[in-house]
């Protein structure tokens, strides 16, 4: 009674061994780094092992048909059928083996996948105060800084962007959005004033972009301040701002734009200001003397970007798909062969 089952055993290992070979020459070197994140699920292999031998217990002897001479039944021998009966089992067992370990999820300790991230929301904020039409930048401050913010918003697809203009006072042009041909548009269609530009409100235009970041439900989100002058339209104050940002974990980056020389004032700039509200937050304070340097501190600050969201969704590469072809591969076999040349009759 437990010969048939010892068979249809030793025939589901040996489709496990091949199975196992084809991995081992396609995975190759790569095998040594294969782990199990949840390896108790190889138990639950044994089961379809032991089935064919439970079975074989359990159920009563079949019937027996007497022969008068054993040499008569020994010339009939067995046929293809008879000795591949046993295989349809042997290719069900060795499905369950299979499903078992790919339940046991192997992942390589070496491969990184990287997950798509949903993007980053960020806030553009535009400084639109008359000093932004000095021509130290060709063609001046203003066009420049839209001709870069052009390019920036046209590299990141995947991202919400909104668009803060400020001066004396800050307002929104653009909420956050995906419809970046529209965002577009509306960079280029930014002229100066258009709102009061006599002064330069950055704690203003600052808050605004933290208000609308308010509505974000992303992971990480961004604040690019691009401006030419101090704060000097009283009101909120840029660096309360900047502690408010890092509380809600939003990262301001500033790029200050133009040649200047140090020091604050109603004509003059403040660069440690604008350090302060970067580093308070997590971001970086970039200066841009000309269009070159606007333009690789733009560079650098995708770049900071593209880095983050890899580093944040790098994951080990799940290999378990590989064991599921052969197992359905094995499960449609067997249902082909118990339905056509190894089908069983009561």
């Amino acid at each position: 009674m437990i010969r048939g089952p010892v068979s249809t055993a030793l025939q589901a290992l040996a489709l496990l061994a091949v199975v196992a070979g084809l991995g081992a020459v396609i995975v190759g070197e790569q095998l040594r780094y294969v782990e199990l994140r949840q390896p108790l699920w190889l138990f639950a292999g044994l089961a379809p092992m032991l089935a064919p031998f439970a079975r074989s217990l359990m159920e009563a002897r079949p019937p027996s048909l007497r022969m008068a001479r054993t040499r008569t039944l020994s010339r009939l021998g067995r046929g293809a059928a008879g000795r591949l009966a046993g295989f349809p089992d042997a290719l069900r067992i060795a499905a369950g083996v299979l499903l078992a370990v790919a339940l046991a999820r192997p992942q390589s300790a070496r491969l990184l996948d990287s997950v798509e991230h949903e993007g980053i929301d960020i806030a553009m904020v535009l400084d639109m105060s008359e000093s932004m039409e000095i021509q130290d930048l060709t063609p001046n401050r203003l066009e420049a800084a839209k001709l870069v913010l052009d390019d920036f918003i046209q590299r990141r697809r995947k991202d919400r962007i909104a668009l803060v203009a400020f001066g004396a006072t800050a307002s929104t042009v653009s909420p956050l959005t995906l419809d970046h041909d529209v965002l577009r548009a509306l960079v280029r269609r930014m002229r100066l004033r258009v709102i009061d530009g006599t002064r330069t409100a950055i704690g203003a235009g600052l808050g605004v972009a933290l208000n609308r970041l308010d509505e974000s439900e992303a992971e990480s989100r961004v604040i690019v301040l691009l401006t030419d002058g101090v704060h000097n339209a009283g009101g909120v104050d840029p660096d309360t701002v900047a502690q408010e940002a890092a509380k809600r974990d939003v990262r301001i980056y500033t790029v200050l734009v133009g040649q200047h020389e140090a020091g604050g004032g109603a004509g003059g700039v403040d660069p440690a200001q604008l350090e302060r509200i970067a580093g308070v937050t997590g971001g970086y304070a970039y200066t841009a003397v000309d269009r070159d340097a606007l333009t690789s501190s733009f560079q650098d600050l995708l770049d900071k970007l593209e880095r983050s969201a890899i580093e944040s969704s790098s994951v080990r590469s799940e290999l378990f798909q590989w064991l599921l072809f052969p197992a359905l591969l094995f499960l449609l076999l067997d249902l082909v062969l118990r339905n056509t040349r190894l089908r069983r009759f009561p």
